[in-house]
Formats: C-alpha cells, sequence, structure tokens
C-alpha cells in the first residue's frame, strides 16, 4: 500500500485535494468535464441534481456520479487482509469475506470499495434496495452483473436460493472464495445473459424454472444487454407470480424509457431511481441518464 498517499489523503484539507485532482484529472476526463458544463447551463435546466452536479464539476474532477455527497468516500479505507491459502485479498463487508480478483493490490480494492459506496449510499441514483423497496425473506436471487458481489453478499442470508451471473473469469474466482459459505444454495454461471442459449450465452428460462409460490428478485447490471435478456426470459415473465426487479437503465440513451416500457407490458409496476448518472458510451459525449428501474408484481 501507498502509505504516503494514504496519508496524504487522511491529513491534506479536502478542498486542496479536489483542486489538485481536478488539474491532475486524465485529459479524456477533462474534456468530458468541459462538455457536460457546455451543455448543461445550470440558467436551462429544471432537474435540481443535474444542477447540483454542473456546481460540483466546476470545482472538482470528472465523475459518474458528480455529487458533493460522495466526497465522503474519495478518502475511505479499510483494512486488507490477505488470504495466504488461496493468495487473494478481500476485505470485511457487513461483517463477511468480499474477495478481489488475484491480481488486485490493496489499492486497487480500496479504490473499488469506494465505487460500491459512492453507488450504494442512500443519496445515490444507483442505489438498488431502498426502506420501500427490499428484498423478501427466502427470495430466490437472480443476479445479472454481479462483479465482485457486494449486492448478493448484502441479502445472503435473506436468500434461498442465488443465481450469480459473471462472464470475467477472474470476478468468478473470487466470487467463489465470498460465497464459499453457503456454496450449497449458490449457483455460478459463467455466461453472458442473453435471449438465447450457446458456448457463451445463457438465457434466464434456462436455467429457472419457475415455482409461482416463491418470491423472486432480479438484479440486473449486464452494459445494456437488459433488453435483450428479456428475451430470454418469457416462460419467467409468465409464470412468476412474485417478482421484483432492479434493471439499469443507463447504458444506452433511451433504456428508461424502453426498458420501463418492457417491464409495464409484462404487468410490473415501475419507478425510476431518484437521480441522474453521468455515462459515456462509445464515441458519445458524456450525458445524464436515469440509473436503474425498480419494478414488481
Amino acid at each position: 500500500m501507498n502509505t504516503i498517499k494514504l496519508l496524504w489523503q487522511k491529513l491534506a484539507p479536502q478542498s486542496v485535494q479536489s483542486l489538485i485532482q481536478l488539474y491532475t484529472d486524465t485529459d479524456t476526463n477533462k474534456a468530458r468535464r468541459k462538455k457536460l458544463i457546455q451543455n448543461y447551463r445550470p440558467a436551462n435546466l429544471q432537474q435540481a441534481e443535474i444542477k447540483e452536479a454542473i456546481r460540483y464539476l466546476k470545482s472538482h474532477r470528472f465523475s459518474p456520479l458528480p455529487f458533493f455527497w460522495t466526497l465522503k468516500y474519495d478518502n475511505y479505507t479499510t483494512e486488507v487482509f490477505f488470504d495466504s491459502e488461496v493468495s487473494f485479498r478481500y476485505i470485511i463487508f457487513e461483517g463477511k469475506r468480499l474477495y478481489f480478483p488475484k491480481h488486485y493490490t490493496d489499492f486497487q480494492v480500496l479504490w473499488t470499495m469506494r465505487g460500491i459506496l459512492k453507488e450504494q449510499d442512500e443519496n445515490s441514483p444507483h442505489l438498488y434496495l431502498t426502506p420501500d423497496f427490499q428484498l423478501e425473506n427466502e427470495s430466490i436471487l437472480i443476479d445479472g452483473g454481479v462483479a465482485e458481489g457486494s449486492f448478493s453478499l448484502s441479502v445472503i442470508e435473506k436468500v434461498k436460493k442465488l443465481y450469480l451471473i459473471e462472464c470475467q473469469q477472474e470476478w468468478i474466482e473470487a466470487l467463489k472464495l465470498t460465497f464459499a459459505p453457503w456454496k450449497d444454495k449458490v449457483e455460478f454461471i459463467g455466461k453472458y445473459l442473453s435471449d438465447s442459449d450457446t458456448e457463451q450465452t445463457i438465457s434466464v428460462d434456462n436455467f429457472v424454472k419457475v415455482d409461482e409460490n416463491e418470491n423472486y428478485f432480479v438484479k440486473f447490471d449486464i452494459e445494456g444487454y437488459e433488453k435483450q435478456a428479456f428475451e430470454g426470459m418469457n416462460s419467467f415473465f409468465q409464470k412468476a407470480k412474485k417478482l421484483k426487479m432492479c434493471v439499469c437503465t443507463y447504458h444506452h440513451q433511451n433504456d428508461a424509457d424502453a426498458i420501463g416500457k418492457i417491464l409495464t407490458e409484462k404487468r410490473l409496476k415501475c419507478k425510476l431511481s431518484d437521480g441522474y448518472i453521468v455515462f459515456v458510451g462509445e464515441n458519445e459525449n458524456p450525458t445524464f441518464r436515469k440509473a436503474l428501474i425498480r419494478a414488481e408484481l
């Protein structure tokens, strides 16, 4: 761990750190920040969250979550442990071991955790669960786009069965260590969620046999393939009677409307999360987009 860097983050005033970060940011991020400030002028905005974001960007570096409440996580630190038996690093997350890919350094672990905590802050547009929207006890959870698995780990004691769908092998290795204590109710699927079943893809209808008496919870953050995955859930949607979903809506410009329309047609009641996230697609200018839909039957 870079001790000097951590000491600087702990002792230097936040305003000084923000100023230095602003001027040492990458040229790409500086261009993104400039483009957002140019395209979203406060005088022309009605959304209070975007006005706050532009105000933040005028004095801070580019971020997908450009809000003042995120600053409390910029210097977050926790003890990073090394499991010598398997040569993986982990932290203690909500009382449980959360492992990271084998090549991760201590700083990469902390950097990843800072992003996770920002995404799941009570003010975040990317927050999955709220006081009014919770996963039911004994639910069957389908987690598509797992990454480190912090969401599933946070509810593992409540679920009856857990499907972890993650296509990156480095994360699968870490996930198997994280969820080893609950291996009897966890199934790992190392493929891409889609509408068909091939060597690299799998559909929900392929691995979930719906029991209408069960509670189901679906979380999708699958890099813009959410709508395609829905095409592989026809039987699931027809048979599930007790269903909640969190689906990310920012990977394509019109996903919030398109995904909401699809889920409404499937009889789910939908509500967009509050606020906006900044997304930069390939060969696209950065834009503010709605982050996710919470839906339920």
